[in-house]
């Protein structure tokens, strides 16, 4: 296969590589990984812990990343552009093999890493695997790729591809991520627009601008008690103490494809704010689109698999901003979460049907009502009766319910006499 760019073969033979290596990528297994169920197990596997050599020799790491986004990127701005990207996003995958001493090829939109590595020892966990993904993808995926005055984000998704001595089809690797580049009419403009939002992001981001603020959700029965933290998102400013909250730019990033960096970003943040404070129990929101487990889970599931003090003290908040497309895979990421010991909850129920239908089916550990739920009840005796019977169906999908939105100790009250378990909001801020 070569590289319908330069021309260059896609794979090239491995030189000087022991002996041992010399009989293929596929002659891998997994050593038994103790200590976790068997679907943490498994999901570990497939991101590459555990993995070595028949013989016990070195093994080839071998990652495949793809850009999800190419065939957009060129309906949106031409082939230039479209082998621009590429060629920035095979030069930053070479300053990484560099460091990493991997070597790289590319064909298409497909990215080929093959690192050589020793296997860990007996026993012990080998957490390069998983480290080289996440690597991977915040590498080549936080910058934009620019070319005149058009400026895109690439989307990457990137996988461990396990070989077993069969023939490999890099085609069929990340296939389901793609992009599809029929948008509807009018796409452009929001196109452009979303990028400048992007930019602006994570620019900051970059910059080290972007921070928190928490709010606290208080256990309904004390108020003087705290369940946790909620981080919210915000951006620093020049000016002491000018912070902007981000809200309203996370849409623009959802409809790029690109806010699983940014949430990448917040959860790992947020773990280490964990580890530095031993006390805290924090929550942090992250998009829809982001929950299902790939590549860009793999290091933060194997932090908090590892390390169950810090998961037992951290909340994933599920935040419905985008339609949820596939309910098996978001049921299946809370499940791993919950496995590991971190709690899951799913934000703004009741603001719409599918929220509901959501809660009913992912097995959440909290369920947080939207604010407008209890802002109705303030003159409106009917949304009152129908809050109190909301909860009640609530109870039965969760064992904790937030409400959001408390302003006033008439909101306190009637959130308690429903069977509220936590309360949030501007009265205990």
């Amino acid at each position: 296969m070569m590289d319908r760019d330069t021309r260059e073969p896609f794979c090239t033979r491995l030189r000087g590589l022991p002996a041992e290596r010399q009989d293929g990528f596929g002659a891998m297994s997994h050593t038994r990984l103790t200590g976790f169920g068997p679907e943490l197990e498994t999901l570990l596997k497939r991101f590459g812990v555990g993995q070595r050599a028949h013989n016990g020799g070195r093994v080839a790491l071998c990652i495949v990343a793809t850009i999800v986004n190419l065939l957009q990127l060129e309906l949106m701005y031409g082939a230039v552009f479209a082998m621009t990207a590429r060629q920035v996003l095979r030069e930053r995958a070479r300053e990484l093999c560099r460091v990493y001493s991997g070597i790289v090829a590319m064909s298409g939109e497909h990215i080929l890493f093959v690192f050589d590595f020793l296997p860990h020892a007996r026993g012990a966990l080998d957490t390069l695997p998983p480290r080289l993904l996440d690597t991977i993808l915040s590498r080549l995926s936080e910058r934009p790729v620019r070319y005149g005055q058009a400026v895109a984000f690439p989307v990457l998704e990137a996988r461990i591809a396990h070989f077993k001595d069969t023939p490999f089809n890099i085609a069929s690797v990340n296939a389901a991520s793609r992009i599809d580049a029929t948008p509807p009419d009018g796409w452009q403009e929001d196109f452009v627009a979303d990028t400048r939002v992007a930019e602006y992001v994570f620019g900051a981001m970059n910059e080290g601008k972007l921070d928190f603020d928490f709010e606290r959700i208080c256990d309904a029965k004390e108020p003087s008690a705290t369940l946790y933290h909620e981080a919210l998102l915000c951006k620093m400013g020049d000016a002491c103490r000018e912070r902007t909250h981000i809200g309203s730019e996370i849409r623009a990033l959802e409809r790029l494809g690109v806010v699983r960096c940014l949430d990448r970003w917040v959860v790992q943040t947020i773990i280490e704010r964990l580890r530095a404070n031993p006390g805290a129990r924090l929550g942090c929101n992250i998009s829809t689109r982001s929950a299902v487990l790939d590549g860009w889970w793999a290091l933060i599931v194997m932090t908090l698999a590892v390390d169950p003090n810090v998961a037992s003290r951290l909340t994933i908040e599920i935040t419905e901003t985008f339609p949820l497309a596939n309910l098996d895979a978001t049921r299946e990421f809370v499940a791993v979460l919950q496995s590991v010991g971190c709690r899951v909850a799913l934000d703004d129920v009741g603001h719409d049907f599918g929220s509901l239908r959501n809660l009913i089916t992912l097995d959440v550990d909290i369920a947080k009502l939207d604010r407008s739920l209890i802002a109705r009840c303030r003159h409106d005796e009917a949304a009152a009766a129908r809050f109190a019977q909301l909860i009640e169906l609530v109870k039965v999908c969760a064992g904790s319910i937030v409400v959001e939105g408390i302003e006033t100790g008439s909101d306190a009250q009637t959130a308690c006499a429903s069977g509220a378990t936590g309360l949030q909001g501007y009265l205990y801020s």
